[in-house]
């Protein structure tokens, strides 16, 4: 199937906003408070990222040729990204730590159990509806955890226990995202479908903000105590993300890409490895906020031209083109 450059502009959009928020939390100022508007306007577009790139990730998995050799290939690739991105920011990461890399390892290896789900709408729906009820009651993602307590790898079994469900992004409950980019792709709802459902959506968030007002809590925070948490992935983030990304789902599938922005989404695997090595050797800058806004703004803006010269110029120099080449290679061989 032809690449669509919608849907690589939906991923192009991901890691820019993937880009952004890293920088921010790498040069927000001492003194950056969490609930300024410039604050909520970062983090709702930042907290928009990875379940964006996860929905696009269990999206184009609709129509790839999955078997077990080049599930197996994918994986060992993707788990290899994810070892290059820890020791790119060890400021960030232990060596072993799971990220989104791993993250999307994982979904692929298993990804006939969920596509499975995908290809009903009854039980889509109900899936969806499961995970995030039990998130909701269980929360296994333990929100006291610290981000220190996240990343930490001291044995073997603490990096199965965050890959399931203490780390950064565990399978559950993030499976959620991968499980609704099928279910987009198989059953292509409708406009007035998906507005009745980003309408639903943002009524929730909207009571979940006045259930913060009234009880003089932080509506959404990473860490810590507020209606929404990142770390771990919470049901009302749950709910908030899903409806952003059917936001942006609705403006721009089916839409011509912007300025080269497609380009990116090809370059997603690469850019995400690559944007955390500055930001590692830029990590000990103190920055006022007069610098520190178009320090990100800037840093994050960068990868988009440099994307358009890269696929212009030089396509096959990526990571991207590595893994098309093992996969071809895998299949190859399959008997």
């Amino acid at each position: 199937m032809e690449r669509r450059k919608d849907i690589d502009q939906l991923r192009g959009l991901a890691i820019l906003l993937m880009v952004m928020v890293h920088a921010a939390a790498t040069w927000a100022p001492n003194d950056a408070s969490t609930t300024t508007f410039l604050a909520l306007v970062v983090a709702s577009l930042g907290g928009l990222a990875a379940p964006l790139f996860v929905t696009v990730g269990g999206w184009v998995t609709v129509h790839s040729s999955w078997t077990i050799q080049k599930a197996t290939i994918r994986f060992l690739y993707l788990m290899s990204a994810q070892f290059l991105v820890n020791i790119c920011a060890p400021h960030l990461f232990d060596p072993f730590t799971p990220g989104v890399l791993s993250l999307f390892a994982i979904l692929y290896l298993i990804a006939p159990l969920w596509l499975r789900l995908a290809r009903n709408t009854a039980t889509l729906t109900i899936s969806i509806l499961v995970i995030g009820i039990a998130n909701w009651i269980f929360l296994p993602g333990n929100s006291e955890l610290l981000w220190a307590d996240r990343i930490e790898t001291t044995s073997f079994t603490e990096i199965i226990q965050h890959l399931i469900i203490s780390g950064t992004y565990p399978i559950f409950p993030w499976i959620f995202f991968s499980i609704l980019g099928a279910g987009l792709n198989i059953h292509s709802p409708s406009i007035q479908k998906m507005s009745g459902a980003i309408i639903c959506g943002m009524t929730v968030c909207i009571s979940f903000l006045v259930i913060s007002m009234n009880n003089n809590t932080p509506f959404a925070q990473p860490v810590g105590n507020a209606t929404l948490t990142f770390f771990p992935a919470n049901t009302p983030f749950l709910i908030g993300a899903m409806t952003g990304v059917l936001i942006f789902w609705a403006l721009l599938e089916h839409r011509l890409p912007f300025r080269g922005l497609d380009r990116l989404g090809r370059l997603s695997l690469t850019l995400y490895v690559v944007h955390f090595i500055p930001l590692y050797f830029g990590s000990t800058l103190i920055l006022p906020w007069e610098l520190a806004v178009p320090t990100v703004m800037l840093f994050t803006f960068l990868w988009w031209p440099i994307s358009v010269l890269h696929q212009t110029k030089f396509p096959i120099y990526s990571l991207e083109y590595i893994s098309q080449r093992l996969s071809r290679h895998g299949e190859e061989r399959a008997p």
